[in-house]
C-alpha cells in the first residue's frame, strides 16, 4: 500500500517554503518528527479508514533537500517508507524522485500543488492543500475531475527525541557502587536478614566486576536494581516516584511504553486493556515480544523485582503486569523491559493467542508514550480511575454486603474520608440485618495501616491483642555525616540523628546486631465498635497485596476475623523493613534508592512466610476473556450453600 501515499509525504517538505527566506534553509526549518493520522477513502469497502502516522525529516546539509521517513501502523502491521525529495523555488517546482508537482499557489497557512499521481490502477491529476501553523498541518489531497477525497494527513510536530544516555566512566561507577555498599551495611537495618555477610560481599564483588568499562546509565541502573532485589525487601529499591527528573526523562520519557495492559496468570500474559491499533480481544495471550518469549520476558524482569523474604513469589511475579492504576503512574514492566530489550524503531512486534478465535497471531504495533497511552486508555475504558473510586461499597441484589478497598493510600483520597465510610457502610449492614460480607482487597499494595485497624474494630467479636505490636529495630546509632550529604528525608529529625548520632535516651541495645528504640508508638489493642458487623465475613486477597495490607490479612488469619479466599500474598511475618525511609541519591549516576530506617520485628519468632488463604483459588487464563471473576465466584457459591 505504500505507493498510495509516498505522493503525500513530499508534500511536507514544502509547507513552510513560503515563508522561508532563503532555499538552503527550508528543510532545516521543518526538520524533525511529526505524528498524526491518515484517513483515506478506502475504495473496496468505500469507507473512510484512519490509521496513526510518523514522519522524521532530516535535511541535507545545505537545507535543499532532505531524506523523509514515514512509518505507518495498519492496524497490526507496520509499513515503513523513505524517500528522497528536493525543491527548485526558482522554477515553482517540487521533486519527490521521479514525481514533480507544480505550485499552484502558496499563501500565509496555505499552499496548493497540482501534478498527477497514481490513484489505483490508473494516474490520475492530483490537487493537494496543505493548511499548516508552526506545531500543526493538515495535507488534503483530492484526485480525478471533478477533484474528490483521496486521503487527509492531520499531523503535530512533535517534541525532539530525548536526549541520550549519560554515559558513566568506571571511577565514577566504582565510587556510586562503594556509596550505595557503604550505605546499605551501615543503615539498612535488614541488609542481613536474608543474606549473610559472606553473601552480601559475594553480590557486591559480582556487581564490582562489570565496572571495568564505560557503561550507560540505563545498564547502571539495572545493575543496582538486580542487586537491591537480592535483599528480599520489599521497600528498598530504586523508587520510581524519587528518582532524578532528568535522568527519569532520559530513561523513560520516550516512545517505549507497550499499548497493552496485562495481567500474568499461571505464567502466561493476558491482555486485560489494549490501547494499540490491533483489534485484539480481552483475554488475548501474548506469547512473544520482539521475539523474546514471556517466559524468557518475566525471568528477566524477576531479577528486579521486589519482595519481603523468600515466600513471596506471587507477589513478584504479580508487580510486572501492568494494571491500569500501576501503568498509569508507575510500573515495574514500563520501567525496565526497554531496559533488558531495546526496542528497535518503536515498534514491537507480537505473536498472540486471539481470545476469540483461539488461533495464533503475529502482527506489529508502534510503541507509546505513556502520555499517548494513558489517553488512548482513557478513550476506550473511561477516565482513569482515582484513588477514590477504589472505595466502593453495596449490598448486591441476593443480600450480601460488598466492600471494596483497592488502596490504603488514604492521604490521597480526595473526597472519601474512610473512617466515616467505614462507619456508614457497617452501619448500612446492621441496619439492613445483613448476614454476609465480602471485603474485596485485591489490587491494594499497602499504604496505611489505619484502616485495617478499624475494619479490625468492626469484625471483632470481643478485645484482641494490640493490632500492630512489634520492635522498632536499628543497626546503626552512630553519626554517619560522611554519608548524610548524599540522602534526604521528609523529616528533619531523622536527617539529624544521621548526621549527629541516635541521642542515647532513644535506644537501647537488643542483641549483637540491633538498637531497640524506645518510645515506640504502636496500635493498641482490638476493641469491638458498639456497631461491629456480627455475621460472617469473607475477604478476597491476592498476590498484589502486601506492607500494611499484609498486616491486616495477617492480623485476620491469626485472630480468626474473617475467611480469607485467594491467593497468597505478599509481606512477611518475621516482620518488614520500613516505619521512616532514607532517600539514597548516588553522586553521579544520579540514581535513587529508599533505604527503610526500621527493622519492625515481631515480638516473638515467626517464619519466613506470607498469608496463605483459607481457601486457595487457583486463576484461569481464560477468566479473564471470558469476565469470569474466579475468586467472587467461589465466595458467592460459599455464602450460597451455608444459606441453603
Amino acid at each position: 500500500m505504500n505507493y498510495l501515499f509516498s505522493a503525500s509525504i513530499l508534500v511536507i517538505a514544502f509547507l513552510f517554503s513560503s515563508s522561508s527566506a532563503q532555499s538552503s534553509t527550508f528543510f532545516q526549518t521543518i526538520a524533525g518528527r511529526w505524528q498524526g493520522t491518515l484517513e483515506y477513502q478506502d475504495y473496496t469497502s468505500n469507507k473512510r479508514v484512519t490509521m496513526k502516522t510518523i514522519i522524521t525529516i532530516e535535511p541535507s546539509a545545505n537545507g535543499n533537500s532532505a531524506k523523509i521517513s514515514t512509518i505507518y501502523d495498519d492496524f497490526g502491521k507496520i509499513y515503513r517508507s523513505t524517500g528522497e525529495q528536493r525543491i527548485d523555488l526558482a522554477a515553482r517546482r517540487f521533486f519527490d524522485d521521479k514525481t514533480d508537482f507544480a505550485i499552484e499557489s502558496a499563501e500565509d497557512g496555505k499552499i496548493v500543488l497540482i501534478g498527477k499521481t497514481q490513484d489505483g490502477n490508473t494516474v490520475e491529476p492530483t490537487r493537494k492543500t496543505i493548511t499548516f501553523s508552526k506545531d500543526g498541518l493538515t495535507i488534503l489531497k483530492e484526485t480525478r475531475t471533478p477533484w474528490t477525497f483521496r486521503n487527509v494527513y492531520t499531523l503535530t510536530r512533535q517534541a525532539e527525541n530525548k536526549e541520550p544516555q549519560v554515559t558513566l566512566s568506571p571511577e565514577q561507577l566504582r565510587e556510586d557502587t562503594t556509596i550505595l555498599k557503604r550505605s546499605l551495611t551501615t543503615l539498612h537495618p535488614g541488609v542481613y536478614r536474608y543474606n549473610t555477610p559472606e553473601q552480601l560481599e559475594r553480590e557486591f564483588a559480582q556487581l564490582e566486576a562489570y565496572l571495568d568499562r564505560a557503561m550507560s546509565e540505563g545498564e547502571y541502573f539495572i545493575l543496582v536494581s538486580q542487586l537491591l532485589s537480592k535483599l528480599k525487601c520489599g521497600h528498598t529499591y530504586t523508587n520510581f516516584y524519587n528518582q532524578d527528573e532528568k535522568l527519569r526523562n532520559r530513561l523513560f520519557g520516550g516512545r517505549t511504553y507497550f499499548p497493552f495492559y496485562f495481567q500474568i496468570v499461571d505464567g502466561r500474559i493476558i491482555i486485560t486493556a489494549n490501547a494499540s491499533s490491533k483489534q485484539l480481544p480481552i483475554g488475548s495471550e501474548i506469547t512473544k515480544i520482539n521475539g523474546k518469549a514471556v517466559k524468557e520476558v518475566i525471568e528477566k524482569l524477576l531479577t528486579v523485582a521486589r519482595a519481603d523474604g523468600t515466600s513471596t513469589l506471587e507477589h513478584r511475579i504479580d508487580s510486572i503486569g501492568l494494571s491500569r492504576n500501576e501503568a498509569e503512574r508507575y510500573a515495574l514492566f514500563d520501567w525496565f523491559y526497554p531496559l533488558f530489550f531495546p526496542i528497535k524503531d518503536e515498534v514491537f512486534d507480537i505473536e498472540a493467542v486471539d481470545f476469540a478465535t483461539r488461533k495464533p497471531t503475529t502482527f506489529s504495533v508502534l510503541a507509546m508514550t505513556k502520555t499517548e497511552r494513558t489517553a488512548e486508555m482513557a478513550k476506550r475504558y473511561g477516565p482513569t480511575p482515582t484513588y477514590d473510586d477504589g472505595w466502593k461499597f453495596e449490598i448486591r441484589p441476593d443480600g450480601v454486603g460488598y466492600l471494596k478497598i483497592e488502596n490504603s493510600i488514604t492521604w490521597r483520597l480526595k473526597t472519601i474520608k474512610f473512617k466515616e465510610f467505614l462507619a456508614n457502610a457497617f452501619a448500612e449492614l446492621l441496619a439492613r440485618n445483613t448476614k454476609d460480607l465480602i471485603i474485596d482487597l485485591r489490587g491494594n499494595g499497602g499504604g496505611d495501616m489505619d484502616p485495617g485497624f478499624e475494619i479490625s474494630r468492626y469484625l471483632a467479636k470481643e478485645k484482641l491483642p494490640p493490632y500492630a505490636d512489634g520492635r522498632r529495630l536499628v543497626r546503626n546509632v552512630t553519626p554517619q555525616p560522611d554519608l548524610a550529604k548524599y540522602i534526604t528525608t521528609y523529616d528533619t529529625a531523622l536527617l539529624g540523628a544521621l548526621k549527629s548520632g541516635i541521642p542515647s535516651a532513644m535506644y537501647r541495645k537488643f542483641d549483637d546486631t540491633y538498637f531497640e528504640i524506645l518510645r515506640q508508638e504502636n496500635y493498641p489493642s482490638v476493641e469491638p465498635h458498639a456497631g461491629r458487623f456480627t455475621g460472617r465475613t469473607f475477604i478476597i486477597a491476592d498476590s498484589s497485596n502486601a506492607s500494611a495490607t499484609f498486616q491486616f490479612l495477617d492480623y485476620v488469619r491469626e485472630n480468626r476475623l474473617a475467611t480469607i479466599v485467594g491467593q497468597t500474598i505478599g509481606g512477611n511475618k518475621q516482620g518488614i523493613n520500613g516505619g521512616n525511609y532514607l532517600f539514597l541519591s548516588l553522586p553521579n549516576s544520579k540514581i535513587e534508592i529508599d533505604i527503610p530506617v526500621y527493622f519492625q520485628s515481631s515480638l516473638s519468632p515467626q517464619t519466613d512466610q506470607s498469608v496463605v488463604p483459607d481457601i486457595y483459588v487457583r486463576r484461569d487464563p481464560w477468566d479473564i476473556g471470558n469476565r469470569f471473576d474466579r475468586e467472587l465466584s467461589t465466595v458467592t457459591e460459599l455464602i450460597r450453600k451455608r444459606n441453603q
